[in-house]
């Protein structure tokens, strides 16, 4: 959210949003979307842009939680919002977003009009090179292999304190961590950045990324793996086990076995239309680049899922597969399934996992403080007809 700051009453929006925030990650949903519904009201008596970045921002927040349901005061805002803000406008693409989330339960061909508008927006907004993308997914798979894993690996870190949750985003891994999180010993700690960083400082100091992988030797792996684990016992210097459920660490899975050879790593995989879909649906945070392009989006999904494959292949028994579907339709069995992967023991806690408390911080906050539900299963269906540059790529 963009602000300018010409009205000093958006300061006490700001305020106000920041506490609606801390309520739903905390899991207080009801106190949330009282704070938003406060910042939507008190965003019409400020004059300039910062009006319509408050209002949108509490459009998109009020969607999301109250699962699409707008009151006519909402709606109403929400239509005079778009309708004063266009291309390359940050409130432009946010509102949208809430449009077509607010549509979707109604009428998919007008929500999808909404979610291609607000991604078409948000995507020429950004600078994304799928060509490259998919260039890295390949040099990683010819760099990180079976053998390099086993040789390196020999001098990673080994403690089994890391516990990696990967895959695409809205593929269930925010489930699969309030999981885990409910057993006592392991702590969820979110998605965190620290591989990111040992990213880049491979990219700093063997001068190029992934290709500086090549270069890496047994004293640097030591090192890497090391800082890594020093973050984690900052996060939580009593857990056994600390969660980093950074989605995008899909892509550095084969550096992750590597570094930690007894860490534990899974891997979330959900229907390929519906994770899609879920994804473009969705305004992110963070640089998910790839997502607001349904060819594009299409590509990066099918590429991580050959890099998987691979490494899969590569290094026999070190990936855990979590098949979403599964786990919704045969939670025990499969929570079970996950915890033993860990090596922790099973906590029944774990069957009323939207009962742990710990803050949550993602697009999935209200559903994990929810009870189990399958609704999310064919979610497509209804939209497939509007999904076909998506549907084709995944297909091929």
């Amino acid at each position: 959210m963009q602000l300018d700051g010409l009205d000093a009453r958006v300061r006490g929006l700001v305020t106000i949003y920041e506490v609606a925030l801390a309520a739903k990650k905390a899991g207080r949903i009801d106190e949330a979307l009282t704070g938003y519904r406060s910042v939507l009201k008190r965003s019409g008596k400020i004059r300039g842009p910062d009006r319509f970045a408050m209002a949108s921002a509490a459009l998109q927040q009020i969607s999301d939680l109250a699962e699409g349901k707008l009151s006519d005061r909402e709606w109403q805002a929400a239509k005079a919002t778009a309708a004063a803000t266009g291309d390359g406008e940050e409130p432009g693409w946010v509102v949208r977003f809430a449009l077509g989330r607010a549509t979707a339960n109604d009428d998919p061909e007008i929500a999808m009009r909404w979610y291609d508008a607000a991604n078409a927006m948000r995507r020429a907004a950004i600078t994304y090179n799928a060509d490259l993308m998919d260039g890295v997914f390949d040099e990683m798979a010819r760099i990180i292999d079976g053998e390099m894993i086993q040789r390196l690996g020999a001098t990673g870190g080994r403690s089994p304190k890391p516990i990696f949750i990967v895959g695409m985003p809205r593929s269930g891994t925010t489930l699969v961590e309030q999981i885990l999180a409910s057993v006592r010993g392991i702590h969820g700690a979110g998605e965190l950045t620290v591989m990111a960083d040992l990213c880049r400082n491979i990219q700093k100091v063997e001068g190029r990324w992934p290709g500086g992988c090549v270069d890496l030797t047994p004293a640097r792996v030591t090192q890497l793996s090391a800082a890594y684990l020093v973050q984690l016992h900052k996060l939580a210097p009593k857990a056994e086990r600390v969660i980093d459920k950074m989605p995008a660490n899909a892509q550095n899975v084969g550096l992750i076995m590597v570094l930690f050879p007894k860490a534990t790593i899974l891997h979330i995989r959900r229907d390929p239309l519906d994770n899609c879909f879920g994804i473009y649906r969705q305004l992110f945070g963070g640089s998910v680049d790839y997502a607001y392009d349904q060819v594009e989006l299409g590509r990066y999904h099918q590429g991580l899922m050959r890099l998987m494959d691979f490494w899969k292949a590569e290094a026999p028994g070190r990936i855990v597969d979590i098949n979403y579907p599964d786990l919704v339709q045969n939670f025990e069995e499969e929570a079970r399934r996950i915890v033993a992967a860990t090596g922790m023991p099973w906590s029944d806690a774990c069957l009323e996992f939207h009962k742990t408390e710990r803050q949550i911080d993602t697009a999935s906050a209200a559903q994990a403080r929810q009870p189990l539900f399958t609704t999310g299963l064919g979610s497509a269906e209804r939209f497939r007809p509007y999904l076909e540059p998506l549907a084709g790529v995944l297909a091929a």
